[in-house]
């Protein structure tokens, strides 16, 4: 095998450790009312990122990768809680080509299942006679927590505003999409007891991969096919969300076509009819706009490589310079 196909095989192996215990944790617990939403969503799929990121940290740092396993899982638990609550706050039929639990069951009980998330994730935290940096690992996932919910507050507060910023727009996806890998990267450089500037070089590359990430959720909204993306193509548009597209393309539409086309967007919250969306797609080609975002994230994976150049060369290190050129291919 070469390089890539051995660091494959190595997030292959995490992510079935990851998967493994997702599944013990909700396994015959009752009442069925409310572990059933929770284990139909831990069954839905997801790349993992965050957990297996968490133990590839730890061993960037020269820690044992599976040391971390538990508070991958914690990380990973406090994704999906935050997705079952994004889903009910953004009225989203589908969430991995399957219907959100509050589609499939009601809000209060998807309300619930992410309520307990966050408790279940607490508990595979270490306490202060399982690792000496119990108290860094509890304040950097409380802070990962507060973060991402001020993140989604900025989204939902984007509903109401039409002058939203390339800057307040980086500012929001740093707390809603970078806040939880960068929480991921430093618990797992904490299991692995590393240095100050070892976490420091984490917590950057982390953040710049998050926001990468975002923009390529941007941009893949309209260019994924729908079985790919697992939920309506141009979903985000018909919510009226305030993605990077849609502000590059206020930046530089000139004529009064796509001005109207842009003002008609934020005037009714989003696309209100099917025929809109070829026209915005359009306007986006025109306008440069998908070349705009792909060169952005582009940016944003380079800093995220610099960012690890000054640690210590081992295989994990190596894994992070391969996660970015995997992620950075994604159809999905």
């Amino acid at each position: 095998m070469n390089a890539g196909e051995d660091y494959k095989a190595l997030y292959d192996d995490y992510l079935r450790k990851v998967e493994a215990q997702l599944e013990q944790i909700v396994k015959y617990k009752k009442p069925e009312s409310l572990y059933s939403p929770f284990h139909y969503l831990i069954n839905g799929g997801g790349k993992r990122i965050r957990p297996v990121l968490t133990m590839i940290c730890a061993g960037a740092v020269g820690g044992n990768p599976d040391d971390a396993l538990d508070c991958g899982v914690a990380i990973e638990l406090l994704h999906n809680f935050t997705l079952v609550h994004d889903d009910i706050m953004d009225r989203s039929p589908l969430r991995r080509n399957r219907q959100t639990v509050h589609e499939k069951w009601n809000e209060a009980t998807a309300i619930l299942t992410g309520d307990v998330m966050v408790g279940f994730a607490y508990s595979l935290l270490p306490t202060t006679s399982q690792h000496p940096r119990s108290d860094e690992i509890y304040k950097a996932f409380t802070r990962g927590l507060i973060e991402v919910c001020e993140g989604q507050a900025y989204d939902m507060d984007f509903n109401e505003k039409k002058d939203v910023s390339l800057d307040d727009y980086l500012n929001m996806i740093d707390k809603k999409t970078a806040k939880l890998l960068e929480t991921a990267a430093l618990i797992g450089g904490n299991i692995g007891k590393g240095s100050e500037n070892d976490l420091n070089s984490l917590q950057t590359y982390a953040n710049c991969l998050g926001i990468a990430f975002q923009v390529q959720d941007d941009l893949l909204d309209l260019t994924a096919e729908q079985a790919e993306l697992g939920k309506k193509i141009g979903q985000d548009l018909f919510e009226g969300k305030k993605t990077f597209l849609i502000i590059k393309a206020l930046e530089k539409a000139k004529n009064e076509n796509d001005k109207k086309l842009l003002n008609d967007f934020l005037n009714n919250n989003g696309l209100k009819d099917e025929s809109e969306l070829p026209k915005m797609i359009d306007l986006f080609t025109r306008l440069n706009v998908f070349d705009d975002a792909i060169s952005f994230a582009d940016t944003y994976f380079e800093k995220a490589k610099n960012s690890i150049a000054i640690l210590k060369a081992n295989q994990y290190i190596q894994m992070l310079h391969w996660l970015i050129d995997n992620l950075n291919k994604r159809r999905k």
